[in-house]
């Protein structure tokens, strides 16, 4: 749901409805002025200072409603305020706009969960696909990875820059080519992201080579692409070959089709973003096609998430027959 859009159809029918008011007055006023000239002025002065009121653009003005897993209590102590610090940042940077966590997943316009462990390199994600348990858009923010065996929870300060960034793609963000703003797509893991904090001194002086990194992700979304491709012509095929024999089963196999369309098109969306990575390389401007590379990159991994739905609908389905 594009929120910023419809904000602004919302505005637009606010100033209509305004400004059809206002100039019922102005007739009115005018036809005032006629029987009393002595108040012409004053009159039209009002009038002129409504007209200039909503010509002013509105102030942000939305509430967010999430609703919010329950974190658990050996949790709270380092991560208990990461979700309010989250969002007091975005209040702060859109004035107008407010978030409001509710008791119930059904009035929410979004859920965020807390996961014990990154799977794949997924740090936090956020994904507009409501073929979830919550039905809603969702957003998951990591707590903890494995290394050597032993499970390590991240920083406070790491989950909330997740959170920052993760938050800002539901409310509408997408990824920024800034490099100081939060939806930029810089942390390519927690280690890295851990190493640049204890080492800044020499990662002030180092300089990027966005060339290397862009190639990278060049090789890793091709890669990517190729995968899910496959994996979509395969998971098409057996749709095809499935048949719902009562109603049940025929619930399970659309919601089967519902997350093949979703990957469908989470898979072109990716197409596109690599096109114009591969277009932003070879006009050498390396940093953004890193950057786009990596977004294709993310966006392709969701076709995963999809097909894993998938394939439990349809195993269901094929069950419930």
């Amino acid at each position: 749901m594009n929120y910023f859009k419809e904000i602004l159809r919302k505005k637009r029918v606010w100033q209509r409805r305004l400004g059809h008011k206002i100039w019922l007055l102005v007739g009115s006023s005018l036809s005032q002025v006629m029987k009393n000239k002595r108040t012409m002025r004053l009159e039209l002065l009002i009038v002129a200072v409504m007209v200039f009121v909503i010509s002013v653009p509105a102030a942000y003005a939305e509430t967010f409603k999430i609703y919010v897993q329950k974190m658990p209590p050996h949790w709270q102590k380092n991560f208990g305020d990461v979700l309010d610090n989250a969002i007091q940042y975005w209040e702060n940077r859109m004035p107008g706009m407010q978030f409001a966590k509710v008791a119930h997943v059904e009035q929410a316009d979004f859920v965020l969960e807390w996961a014990s462990q990154y799977d794949s390199g997924k740090l936090g994600y956020y994904s507009a696909n409501t073929i979830n348990e919550y039905g809603k858009p969702k957003v998951t923010i990591t707590l903890g990875f494995f290394k050597d065996k032993k499970w390590n929870l991240v920083s406070g300060d790491y989950a909330l820059e997740i959170t920052k960034h993760e938050l800002g793609h539901a409310i509408g963000f997408g990824h920024s080519a800034d490099p100081n703003d939060i939806m930029y797509p810089t942390i390519e893991s927690y280690e890295s992201w851990l190493s640049s904090k204890q080492k800044p001194t020499m990662q002030a002086t180092k300089q990027t080579d966005w060339k290397a990194k862009s190639a990278k992700y060049q090789a890793l979304s091709d890669q990517k692409l190729y995968k899910a491709q496959s994996a979509l012509t395969k998971a098409e095929a057996s749709l095809k070959n499935t048949t719902a024999t009562n109603k049940a089963s025929q619930v399970e196999l659309e919601r089967a089709w519902n997350a093949f369309w979703a990957a469908k098109k989470y898979l072109n969306d990716a197409k596109i973003i690599q096109n114009n990575a591969d277009n932003a390389f070879y006009s050498q401007d390396y940093k953004d096609s890193y950057s786009k590379y990596l977004s294709s990159y993310s966006t392709a991994k969701k076709v995963d998430s999809a097909l894993a739905q998938l394939k439990g609908f349809l195993k269901k389905a094929t069950k419930l027959q």
